[in-house]
């Protein structure tokens, strides 16, 4: 069994991460590593797990609790003892598929948390596809596609539904939709099961900005999006089950 490290560099992970080296058992290995302890943040975590998609991965925070850690300062040892004596239980993640298509190139992708798509200078139209059926031509800021985890980040600050893991689905949330006497939009988030396909398509190539996780890409010639949920993809390691409910408490309620 192989493991790696990745951690914020301030000097309460870096402690963190070098008391780690010294107590888990495991062959420390930066190219193939089978488990990914991840000292920091949400962001922090994000990051491994598209550097490490196939790897079981363990959460541990420096800073207030966030939604991926599982483990606290306080429970350091216990995070130690579960990695060495293999006796943490696994969640299976889901994620979101993207394929984006420009006159150029095709971009193949995926995300944990959302992807966005916006046009800043002006107003975003896109036909909104659900399978091979166009649900409408949406006008606005632009569109956040986002999984059940992702949906307490940035789709929960657009006022769209927190999303239980176990319905496996994902959701479109609009960005300032525009709906007037000529234009209409739904003007609530969408929530999908994982047999429906997003397309998003624009009438002429188009310039426009997509964010997928932590990436970001200015693509010039922009023609159509799809996207598809992708169950049980990422393995997140837990010290026992952890409700849904206690995890929404920690996260977003309890002081």
């Amino acid at each position: 069994m192989k493991y790696w490290i990745v951690s914020k560099d301030d000097a309460i992970s870096c402690g963190i991460r070098e008391k780690l080296t010294e107590k888990i058992h495991f062959e420390l290995n930066q190219a193939n590593p089978d488990l990914i302890v991840v000292v920091g943040g949400d962001g922090t975590f994000i990051s491994a797990v598209h550097q490490y998609p196939d790897a079981i991965f363990f959460g541990i925070h420096t800073g207030h609790l966030g939604f991926y850690a599982n483990y606290t300062l306080d429970t350091l040892s216990e995070l130690i003892e579960d990695i060495n004596n293999e006796t943490y239980h696994i969640e299976k993640v889901d994620v979101i598929d993207c394929e984006l298509t420009t006159l150029e190139q095709k971009i193949f992708a995926f995300a944990i948390n959302e992807m966005t798509i916006i046009t800043p200078p002006k107003t975003l139209i896109l036909d909104v596809n659900i399978d091979e059926q166009k649900l409408e031509t949406f006008r606005g800021t632009g569109l956040c596609i986002s999984t059940a985890y992702g949906s307490t980040a940035y789709n929960k600050s657009l006022f769209g539904a927190v999303v239980e893991p176990n319905l496996k689905a994902f959701q479109i949330t609009e960005i300032a939709g525009i709906n007037s006497n000529q234009y209409r939009t739904l003007s609530a988030s969408l929530l999908l099961s994982q047999e429906r396909t997003v397309t998003l398509e624009v009438k002429q190539p188009e310039e426009v900005f997509v964010t997928i996780d932590h990436l970001s890409y200015h693509l010039k010639n922009f023609c159509s999006a799809h996207i598809k949920l992708k169950p049980n993809k990422i393995s997140l390691a837990h010290p026992k089950d952890i409700s849904f409910v206690e995890r929404i408490r920690r996260t977003f309620i309890t002081e």
